[in-house]
């Protein structure tokens, strides 16, 4: 969850996104006679606040405590007046806070090195300020401050004033290293940061500029404790967190040698720790917010992602881009019902989000969830809208199959293999739906048409090598004779499409065991039609049975011998009753 400051913070920068074009515009002129006062300037603009003024209220507040305790040829408070007159010359509103962009901006435009972002709130004992102090030329980094309480507003502002001063004491010694490591004197710009944190142990610009030296010189180690340190006393700090971040993957994707299974786990959850505080730290820029969250299904932990994804939703609620993001988060870590309930949210906030994918993927989820019935329901909705989509359309048969509602299926898979004679999932479902049918004749027909539209033909030898062989188990328990040259036609054809010892010693089993049933019938009926049934049965078994004994040899060989037993009362079947 996040702090009341980072909620308010969040609604300013959804509220000026603009503000960095327009004050680009704007001249130098606007600055009063004041800009030409020696020594650094400090900018401090309207704060953050849920109360209507407040904001500006403390603004002048501090701007006003500040500029009583310091020499203006040390520090110069940018006058309200420079401010006001910037922001009014670009149409925007004096009153309202910037965004961390627009503030970043309107510093340079007034020449302040350093500015002030903060929020203020109401309590029941008076006021509460939150704020950092912020480089400008890079807005990620600043130096949190204490947490100023006072009965008085003036109070809290008064404290603010003092720790911004605290704060800047570390700036010479930042400067020196920064330029230092922008020149690549790495080790120059550590020492040049070691010695003034020996003085002043929580001065975190300086701190990460030391951070990314140590970075420099490969120290890992030394970068990452600096850098964890930072974060302790700062939680939101961007800086620290990337550079934990990125030196985390670096020793994951490239590990030291003698580094254990362990090491690498606690790294990897390290890295994505990080990962989660920098997205919450700032979770406006969802290009970051998406980076992160995919990391952690590239490394194997995609429910991991799903508190972080549940905090921006509960900061942000409605937020489109953002429900799209939990959808698939959700979708990823096989959390199906949430992922309904995120998706159901999502097409209602934003209706053009109701793709066929999504469809595609909702009908998923229901089938994940084995509600055949909703999973149906939410296929016919996308087909309503997309009736051309033959993935939709095949999803939807298959759960009408998987609800028990076969003749509906079975019609609805005509449609997609007519619609697409190429589709071989089509034929598949239109196959299995017939098989559950006992459609024998139009199974045959549909795996004949799936072969001669391209449709892989050791893939539908093995469909109607299962079909023989559960046609052949039918036979063994009715002892029908019928069941088994149903057997005999699947696994003839399985043996076309591809052949196989499988489908030939199943193929002589079944013809054998109608040749043992005909031999006994034809005898009591005393039928020539029987006869004739029994001995070609014992000529297909006898064909078969010797290339099936490859992988069978001692049932083959059993059968084999058996054969001959029944050889002569056949033969003399077919001469008693065939005249």
């Amino acid at each position: 969850m996040f702090t009341d400051w980072e909620v308010i913070t969040l609604k300013a920068r959804l509220r000026l996104p603009g503000l960095v074009l327009a004050l680009a515009s704007v001249g130098v002129s606007t600055l009063t006679a004041q800009s030409t006062k020696t020594g650094d300037r400090v900018m401090i603009p309207t704060l953050q606040s849920a109360e209507k003024d407040l904001g500006v209220q403390a603004a002048d507040a501090i701007r006003n405590q500040l500029t009583k305790q310091t020499n203006i040829r040390e520090l110069v408070v940018v006058p309200k007046a420079d401010i006001v007159n910037s922001l009014q010359s670009s149409g925007y509103s004096t009153t309202e806070p910037l965004a961390p962009g627009d503030a970043k901006a309107l510093a340079t435009l007034v020449r302040a090195p350093q500015y002030l972002e903060g929020t203020v709130t109401k309590t029941p004992t008076g006021f509460k300020i939150e704020s950092r102090l912020i480089i400008s030329r890079d807005m990620t980094k600043g130096q949190i401050l204490p947490v100023a309480q006072g009965a008085k507003l003036d109070d809290a502002a008064n404290q603010v004033a003092k720790s911004i001063k605290d704060a800047r004491r570390q700036l010479p010694a930042e400067e020196a290293c920064h330029n230092a490591y922008a020149q690549g004197k790495y080790q120059d710009a550590v020492n040049a940061a070691r010695a003034e944190l020996a003085k002043n142990p929580n001065a975190n610009i300086l701190a990460m500029c030391l951070a990314e030296s140590y970075d420099r010189l490969k120290m890992q180690d030394s970068a990452i404790a600096v850098a964890e340190r930072v974060r302790a006393s700062d939680a939101r700090n961007i800086p620290s967190l990337r550079l934990l971040a990125t030196t985390y993957r670096s020793m994951i994707d490239s590990p030291r040698p003698g580094v254990t299974a362990a090491v690498l786990s606690s790294d990897t959850t390290k890295l994505l720790d990080a990962l989660g505080a920098m997205a919450a730290a700032d979770p406006t820029n969802l290009r970051l917010v998406q980076d992160v969250i995919n990391t952690y299904p590239q490394l194997g932990r995609p429910k991991q992602a799903i508190p972080l994804v549940r905090d921006l939703l509960q900061s942000n609620p409605g937020d489109p881009a953002l429900l799209n993001l939990a959808w698939l988060v959700y979708l990823n870590a096989a959390e199906y019902q949430s992922a309904i309930d995120v998706g159901t949210e999502m097409v209602r906030v934003d209706t053009a989000a109701a793709t066929a994918d999504y469809y595609r993927r909702l009908v998923a989820a229901y089938s994940s969830l084995n509600l055949p019935q909703k999973a149906s329901e939410a296929a016919a909705q996308g087909l309503k809208k997309f009736p051309n989509d033959a993935t939709l359309a095949l999803l939807n048969a298959n759960n009408l199959r998987k609800g028990g509602n076969l003749q509906l299926a079975l019609d609805a898979a005509k449609k997609v293999v007519a619609s697409d004679p190429k589709n071989p999932q089509g034929y598949f479902l239109l196959a299995s739906i017939q098989s559950d049918l006992n459609l024998g004749d139009d199974l045959i027909q549909t795996i004949q048409n799936a072969k001669n539209n391209g449709v892989d033909p050791s893939a539908l030898s093995q469909f109607a090598l299962k079909a023989g062989s559960d046609a052949y188990k039918a036979g063994q328990a009715s002892k029908q004779i019928v069941d088994f040259q149903r057997a005999i036609r699947f696994l003839q054809l399985s043996d076309q499409l591809q052949s196989s010892a499988d489908a030939k010693f199943l193929l002589g089993a079944s013809a054998f065991s109608v040749g043992q049933t005909a031999t006994i019938e034809a005898n009591e009926k005393r039928s020539c039609e029987l006869a004739r049934t029994a001995r070609d049965a014992f000529n297909l078994a006898s064909i078969n049975l010797p290339a099936g004994g490859q992988k069978y040899p001692n049932e083959a060989a059993q059968l084999l011998t058996a054969i001959p037993q029944f050889t002569p009362a056949v033969d003399n079947e077919v001469k008693r009753f065939c005249k």
